[in-house]
């Protein structure tokens, strides 16, 4: 996507009335947005594995298109927007991509729902919260250096994290974040 593409994108309004989500601005084509209503949640945690293991695409944008599918939102910008998110925020080994892509959902779901801005706001941030100490909960840790034992700024870790890690470690990590979400995603759907 070029850039300017992009930041149209990113530029468009989005305006809830009733439960469907509308866009309003000069580049619709760019973007489809369906009512906001549960496709299938139940599965988004398969779905989510798909995207991250057949399609090889990261954590973070994985959780994402599987909860964007979930909740009937196609973008062209989903999942470019969440690629910075992997590997614990740009390789850094901070928190897990799983997690920050599913905030990204928890985000647009409650934001279609809810105009206050004080309400969605602490709506977001609350259920936000649930899904992080909830994994947290599960791992003993939300960090992706702790969470799959490599240094993905180095040749090294990214290597590990290619031949064997995410297969064997990551793959269960967006499973579970992935659980989470669902979860999340029925209190507000």
């Amino acid at each position: 996507m070029e850039r300017r593409t992009f930041f149209k994108v990113c530029a468009t309004s989005m305006v809830v009335s009733g439960n469907s989500l509308v866009l309003v601005g000069k580049s619709r084509a760019n973007v489809e947005a369906k009512a906001l209503s549960v496709i299938d949640c139940k599965d988004l945690g398969k779905t989510a594995l798909k995207h991250f293991i057949q399609e090889n695409h990261t954590c973070s944008e994985s959780v994402l298109m599987a909860g964007c599918e979930c909740l009937g939102i196609k973008a062209d910008i989903v999942p470019d927007i969440a690629l910075g998110l992997a590997g614990g925020i740009g390789l850094q080994g901070k928190t897990c991509g799983a997690i920050t892509g599913g905030a990204m959902v928890l985000s647009l779901a409650i934001a279609a729902k809810e105009v206050d801005y004080m309400k969605k706001k602490m709506k977001i941030l609350e259920a936000v919260g649930r899904l992080y100490t909830g994994f947290e909960k599960k791992y003993g840790s939300a960090d992706c250096r702790s969470l799959c034992g490599v240094d993905l700024t180095t040749e090294q870790g990214r290597k590990a994290m290619k031949e064997s890690v995410k297969q064997k470690k990551c793959t269960k990590f967006v499973e579970v974040a992935s659980e989470i979400l669902s979860e999340e995603l029925s209190n507000y759907l």
